[in-house]
């Protein structure tokens, strides 16, 4: 058996084991745990700038740019994950006995497997964006899941959450019809809609 295969088959495994998983802990640990790993990339990828200069500044001095960035983004994403499993840890006991039954299980099975998926790819898309990436990648030409786990880790990394919130301000703010607007400011409130409407078109 070649070693790529191996390998897919550890990553299948790994994803089951962990789906297992959390179909034993429940919807509420495994989504909050899913959250903080997704939420953390994203801030991560926002932040890590504004980390890396704390770091810099009080923490270590690093000489290596490269090795600075890779740390303040792992240390921004493992905080906010480490947060959210807190946060869930604490929900799941409040909830206590009650449960939430077969869905609470079938929702933590599929929220534990994606959580290591994830995982998974944004540790391959993070090693893809450094040198390692020349040296490893001939290892998985006959790989059928880490094509799958780079392009799912690119993506999560590559969310702009500048340009997300530009597309939902340009709707918010989006200038209303002043047309339409007249029509119900000049409707006559002694008239019937449609007597309104025949007023207007005339």
């Amino acid at each position: 058996m070649q070693s790529i295969v191996w390998f897919d088959v550890i990553i299948i495994g790994a994803v089951l084991i962990l789906g297992l998983k959390g179909l034993i802990n429940g919807l509420i640990k495994e989504a909050l745990g899913l959250i903080g790993l997704i939420g953390g990339l994203i801030l991560a990828s926002r932040f890590s700038g504004v980390a890396g200069e704390f770091i810099q500044s009080n923490i270590y001095k690093f000489e290596n740019t490269s090795l600075l960035d890779f740390i303040s983004f792992i240390a921004v994403w493992l905080i906010f994950w480490l947060f959210c499993l807190l946060v869930g840890k604490i929900l799941s006991k409040l909830v206590g006995a009650s449960g939430l039954g077969f869905l609470d299980r079938l929702g933590g099975f599929i929220a534990g497997s994606g959580k290591i998926f994830l995982t998974l790819s944004a540790i391959l898309a993070i090693i893809a964006n450094t040198n390692l990436s020349v040296k490893i990648e001939p290892f998985f030409q006959n790989s059928k899941v880490y094509p799958v786990l780079l392009s799912t880790g690119k993506w999560i990394a590559n969310i702009d959450v500048k340009a997300l919130k530009n597309d939902i301000d340009s709707v918010v703010n989006t200038p209303k019809d002043d047309k339409k607007t007249d029509i119900f400011i000049k409707m006559d409130g002694n008239l019937s809609v449609e007597d309104n409407a025949t007023k207007e078109n005339r």
